[in-house]
């Protein structure tokens, strides 16, 4: 029961409830359309993730590779140059605006659909990247999506994701609590990006050897979650 006296436990309560009140996708869409090229200035607050994230990728030429999400396309040009020049990086995105970026920057192919509807085969991504997507979306939507995402990894294959998470350390909990007031209150102010903790959920959606690192830059801490698809199942 709670303390009626202990207003930081309402407070808690109340963001963690309002923070599942995830804006539409097309909202999110207009959002990022918006930003376009700005989006890049996150790179302070994300930078030191994807580039980790890059590294436990561990690409190598002549592997097919899906980017789900290129937002300016700047992680993706660097995928497109690692496998070449027999791999191929194929990403996609829904915003026209950063699916445009994305193009000029890395003149790979890019292609407009939702992660939650991948129009592709079973089995055919050696790697899969999605950076600062899942936390974009509903938790309820998250066991699909991640199982869309089995589906077309190649037996034996990795999948590496990024998102927000729950603070690792001062004074990272402090401000994701800030973050969740504001996104309580605007979730589009707040880019529709709310922290979520994954490792659970891909398990069950059937990966293995899951393993976790959080990385805090500028006092946000970013969560990054690698997995295999098992040879067999």
């Amino acid at each position: 029961m709670l303390d009626p006296t202990n207003w930081s436990e309402y407070f808690t309560l109340w963001a963690n409830t309002m923070i599942e009140n995830t804006p539409p996708t097309k909202q999110i869409q207009r959002f990022y359309d918006r930003m376009g090229s700005r989006y890049d200035w996150f790179e302070m607050y994300e930078g030191r993730a994807k580039a980790r994230a890059l590294t436990l990728l561990d690409l190598t030429p002549g592997q097919v590779v899906l980017n789900v999400g290129v937002g300016t396309g700047k992680e993706h040009a660097l995928i497109q140059t690692t496998v070449q020049p027999s791999g191929l990086a194929i990403g996609l995105d829904v915003s026209d605006v950063m699916i445009s970026l994305a193009k000029d920057r890395s003149q790979a192919v890019i292609c407009q659909a939702d992660g939650r509807d991948l129009p592709f085969v079973g089995q055919r991504f050696d790697r899969l990247y999605a950076a600062y997507i899942l936390d974009l979306l509903p938790l309820a939507d998250l066991p699909a999506l991640l199982a869309g995402f089995h589906r077309v990894i190649n037996p034996g294959g990795l999948m590496v994701v990024l998102a927000l998470t729950e603070g690792a350390n001062v004074p990272s909990p402090a401000l994701v609590a800030v973050w969740k007031a504001a996104y309580a209150i605007s979730p589009v102010a707040c880019g529709g990006c709310r922290p979520l903790q994954l490792s659970n959920l891909i398990r069950a959606a059937g990966f293995e050897q899951v393993r976790r690192e959080v990385v805090v830059q500028m006092a946000v801490p970013s969560d990054i979650v690698v997995a295999n698809k098992p040879f067999r199942e």
